[in-house]
């Protein structure tokens, strides 16, 4: 029987799915352009389009306009997913946590996929169990809170584990400095520095910190608030400023804590890392006979039910939420569909104004 050579295209196509089964190139991996491509087989630029447009409506291959030809999953090892988006958060049932979910439920929804839930309390043993778990349960994206932001994290093989197998990962708040992945947040260092122009401009000088060091959103909350100070010439004091861990909650915000005694007593005005900081500060306050906003000044973040829950209404700025939920559905949506591969949002933050801050000097009444 005599052998029939196979098309030029034919040979590029099957030389391509070799190289992809083999492992040569792996999933989310770029392919050669179309000129290389080209004089490598020497064929011309319209047999190299016939060959990867095959491959592309196969499944081998998928394109990003204007970035290039990427490696899809191999077509016979493709699983038949379920729609449906696994969630992990540090926290679930408290604080901003709820609104959240409810702007990526609102959105996944509309696009009947379903949404697991998991939660790390910030730990790294939990995370981990989440993503070991998540692993096996076939879901088509993964949308993340990072575990101690901040600090290197142990859980990067298995992030590197969904890479592999084609899930696109979103995180939100932050995300790791070991990993180049989607990210949508507030603009942290921003809202650190709105917050603390704020006291500035009502005329406060001796103004402390109260941030977390585990996460990035208290590193770069501080980064604001020193950037508003150098602007007002005014100098960060290593006294004026507390940082906190996870872990601290329940022993570092007593009022026998010598540290924060002498933070108060510094001070005229404090930034509070969240609402949920600056509520404990109010109760050492009340205790200590420290008036709110005529003695104290306090400004936190977030926004959240906490910040009017007292006679005292916090001045805050202004988490996005259920904004903040809804933006990371669509990102991750556009990833699976491959209309996007990489997304950095930074949402602006919104200062709310209530009755805890004033003016510095406080102004006297003046009797007639």
């Amino acid at each position: 029987m005599i052998e029939v050579e196979k098309p030029k295209y034919q040979k590029l196509r099957d030389y391509i799915i070799e190289t992809i089964k083999s492992g040569k190139i792996n999933v989310g991996d770029k392919i050669y352009s179309e000129n290389y491509l080209a004089e490598a087989f020497e064929i011309s630029r319209n047999t190299v389009r016939q060959a990867v447009g095959e491959l592309v409506n196969e499944g081998w291959l998928y394109r990003v306009q204007g970035k290039g030809t990427f490696v899809n999953r191999l077509p016979e090892e493709k699983p038949d997913k379920v729609k449906t988006i696994a969630v992990v958060t540090t926290y679930l049932n408290d604080y901003i946590f709820p609104s959240i979910i409810r702007g990526i439920d609102s959105i996944l929804s509309a696009d009947g996929y379903n949404m697991i839930l998991s939660c790390t309390y910030n730990q790294y043993q939990k995370e981990r169990l989440c993503l070991e778990n998540l692993l096996k349960q076939n879901v088509s994206g993964l949308i993340v809170e990072p575990t101690k932001s901040a600090l290197p994290n142990p859980n990067i093989d298995l992030y590197n584990k969904f890479s592999k197998a084609g899930i696109p990962v979103l995180f939100i708040h932050g995300s790791y400095k070991e990993l180049r992945y989607s990210y949508i947040v507030e603009d942290d260092e921003k809202a650190g520095y709105v917050a603390t122009r704020h006291l500035i401009d009502l005329g406060h000088e001796r103004i402390g910190g109260i941030f977390k060091i585990d996460d990035i959103q208290g590193h770069c909350r501080f980064s604001g608030f020193q950037k508003a100070h150098t602007e007002a010439r005014l100098q960060v004091f290593d006294s004026r400023i507390m940082w906190f861990e996870t872990n601290d909650l329940e022993t570092k915000f007593e009022s026998s804590n010598h540290q924060l005694e002498n933070l108060l007593s510094q001070c005229s005005a404090l930034v509070c890392y969240n609402d949920q900081i600056a509520l404990k500060l109010m109760d050492i306050m009340r205790r200590r006979d420290i008036k709110i906003p005529e003695d104290m000044s306090l400004v936190s973040f977030d926004d959240s039910q906490l910040a009017v829950a007292s006679e005292i209404k916090l001045t805050t700025v202004a988490h996005p939420k259920e904004t903040l939920g809804q933006e990371a559905a669509k990102a991750i949506l556009k990833m699976i569909a491959k209309k996007e591969d990489f997304c950095d949002l930074k949402l602006k933050p919104d200062l709310i104004i209530r009755n805890s801050t004033q003016k510095y000097p406080p102004t006297e009444n003046i009797e007639e």
